[in-house]
């Protein structure tokens, strides 16, 4: 497969010096033939490779169009693989590229955004073949004529040697094309294949409608996390019974709210009296504590006084009547101001005791209660709005979410599919007709959509595609009885997300082993 690219600006200077000549940068070259690229080069899409019959820099020819019913649309963006050169020196590059709109038969695509290191590979590989070819014209001009005398003897003496070259290349070329074709027979490839890993499935805990998905497919989740919600039939009662509970508590906190601001102000009020009063009943223990005070100057004045005549032992006795009252009076009042502040420390200075559920510190305490609890009922409304949460059962990976907010689940059906840590596998779709050339053990190559490759063993054939347990692989891209279902363990754990899509190529049997062993037989 050759390509031409013709380069638009710049006039080469084809009889400067040789030094020169190896400096050519790369700039377009205005000749008269252009210049051939043959690097042969194919694309892999969806593990099919398609060969290329034209590119360049900035897209690619098919050689056939892709076939129509696995054909993109126009405008759809392609993840391709590049596959340039061939043999062991093989170059393998990953782009994007679209389908050209003017290209009516549906066989030039273009590359879009090719990185960095992307284009100035394919700029190179041009400009080698540019620079190849002035250098021959250059040197053809610049020949002596002995030089081409001597140079057409030699083809003379090469030309035997070329001929039996060319049979020997002929003898194994038909032997290669027989190897190959051996190859071919004892090799099947898969259809598709994409990795997969066990799996389990997160079911519905009640009958109801998915209101809310939090997670994505291919998200990693932790124990216990929040996938959804699902809203039970019976959301709506329960969002009424809330609702009247809640304005059941705030009812009562605006009844104790006032209640509180009330007992406050009487409380104020009594503490005003109780000042009063009070004053009140110290003014009155200070003028009895006076007036025993004088009666017993007057008593100690009397018995000081004169012989003790039958009057004046009256006048005593009287006196001391006297006194003995004013002590009486003033304990009296002594007794009443100890028992009104006795009373106030207990919070009875109104003359009557108040219920423990009336003084302001149980009032603020019940308060207190019911800000929480009508806390809890806006967050369990705002929760039960929406839905009964449901959680991750382990450290896992979503690969598959089976239902959409606003669908009905019942408690058994699953609503999302997960894949724990455990050994990462690549599960292929084969032909039913060619599945049979396949045994367990036999040796397989996984080449996946990241351009990882990697060998592996069969290790499972089930003609049942739809294999329970397991994630990554979907049954409903091809016909379930037209395909059987093979299990590759590769040889080394993938560096892969669980339902990444590859290619599988099952050698049934070593080509060179049958070979030798019939040769021998």
């Amino acid at each position: 497969m050759t390509m031409d690219v013709l380069y638009g600006s710049g006039q080469a200077d084809l009889h400067s010096a040789p030094g020169r000549q190896a400096m050519l940068p790369r700039q377009a070259l205005t000749s008269a033939r252009p210049v051939t690229v043959s690097e042969p080069m194919s694309i892999v899409w969806n593990g099919v490779e398609y060969p290329v019959a034209h590119w360049d820099v900035h897209g690619f020819t098919l050689a056939q169009p892709i076939p129509s019913v696995l054909a993109p649309g126009l405008g759809r963006v392609l993840d391709v693989a590049l596959l340039i050169g061939q043999g062991v020196t093989r170059i393998q590059m990953a782009v994007q590229c679209r389908l050209d709109a003017g290209d009516a038969q549906a066989l030039r695509y273009q590359f879009i955004d090719l990185g960095r290191a992307q284009a100035e590979l394919l700029h190179r590989i041009v400009d080698y073949a540019v620079t190849r070819q002035e250098l021959s014209l250059t040197q053809l001009l610049n020949d002596a004529r002995e030089t081409r005398v001597e140079r057409q003897e030699t083809t003379q003496r090469m030309l035997g040697f070329r001929t039996w070259f060319q049979v020997s290349l002929a003898c194994a070329a038909l032997g290669a094309a027989a190897y190959m074709a051996l190859g071919a027979f004892t090799t099947v490839k898969s259809r598709y294949a994409a990795v997969t890993a066990a799996a389990a499935s997160v079911s519905a805990p009640a009958a109801g409608m998915v209101s809310q998905i939090d997670v994505s497919e291919g998200a990693h989740v932790t124990k216990g996390q929040v996938l959804g919600y699902l809203r039970p039939p019976d959301h709506d009662t329960r969002t009424e019974a809330l609702q009247d509970r809640l304005r059941a508590l705030e009812a009562e906190q605006a009844e104790l709210r006032a209640r509180k601001t009330l007992l406050e102000g009487q409380q104020a009020l009594d503490a005003q009296l109780g000042t009063s009063e009070h004053a009140r009943l110290t003014s009155a223990v200070s003028r009895a504590r006076e007036r025993l005070t004088l009666e017993r100057a007057q008593l100690a004045t009397l018995e000081s006084t004169g012989l003790p005549t039958l009057e004046r032992q009256q006048a005593r006795a009287r006196q001391r009547a006297v006194v003995l009252g004013a002590e009486n009076d003033l304990a009296a009042a002594d007794t009443r101001l100890q028992a009104f502040e006795a009373a106030q420390d207990h919070g009875m200075a109104t003359g009557h005791r108040s219920h423990a559920a009336q003084t302001p510190e149980t009032l603020d305490l019940r308060l207190a209660h019911l800000r929480d609890e009508i806390a809890l009922a806006y967050a369990r409304m705002e929760a039960q709005g929406i839905g009964v949460p449901v959680t991750a059962p382990c450290d896992c990976e979503v690969t598959q979410i089976t239902r959409v907010a606003g669908e009905w689940a019942e408690p058994a059906q699953p609503l999302f599919v997960m894949a724990g840590g455990g050994a990462r596998s690549v599960d292929a779709l084969i032909l039913a007709e060619q599945a049979h050339r396949i045994r367990e053990g036999d040796r397989a190559d996984i080449r996946l959509a990241n351009g990882q490759q990697i060998s592996g063993q069969v290790t499972r054939i089930s003609y049942d595609v739809a294999r329970a347990g397991f994630a990554g692989l979907s049954s409903a891209i091809f016909a379930a009885e037209r395909y059987a279902r093979i299990e590759v363990m590769p040889a080394r754990p993938l560096d892969a997300g669980i339902g990444m899509s590859g290619s599988v190529t099952v050698r049934t049997l070593d080509p060179l082993g049958w070979l030798t062993s019939f040769l021998g037989g």
